[in-house]
C-alpha cells in the first residue's frame, strides 16, 4: 500500500491524511516483521528510508530527507543484503 491509499476525494477534491498514512505504515512494519511496533527495535535511519518509499518520496527527496551521511549507511546495508543473497 502506498500513501495514495489514504486519500479521500471528495467533491471532486483529493484530501491526504497524514495520519492515515502512518498508521498505515506502522501496520505495515508489524506485518512484515510479526511483532508489534512497540516491541520493534530498528535503525532510524533504515525506517527513514523505509517511510520515504512508503510515501513515494523520488530518490532526491529520500536523500534530502535522509542527509549524505545516512544515506550512504543505507545504500552500504541495501548493498551488504544483496551480496549476501547471492
Amino acid at each position: 500500500m502506498s500513501m495514495w491509499d489514504v486519500t479521500k476525494i471528495t467533491k471532486g477534491v483529493e484530501f491526504f491524511s497524514l495520519s492515515a498514512a502512518l498508521a498505515e505504515f506502522r501496520r505495515c512494519l508489524e506485518r512484515e516483521s510479526g511483532e508489534p511496533v512497540q516491541n520493534l527495535e530498528v535503525n532510524a535511519a533504515l525506517l527513514l528510508n523505509d517511510l520515504c518509499r512508503f510515501l513515494t518520496l523520488g530518490d532526491k527527496q529520500r536523500r534530502q530527507v535522509l542527509g549524505q551521511p545516512a544515506t550512504a549507511y543505507v545504500e552500504e546495508v541495501i548493498n551488504e543484503r544483496i551480496n549476501l543473497t547471492h
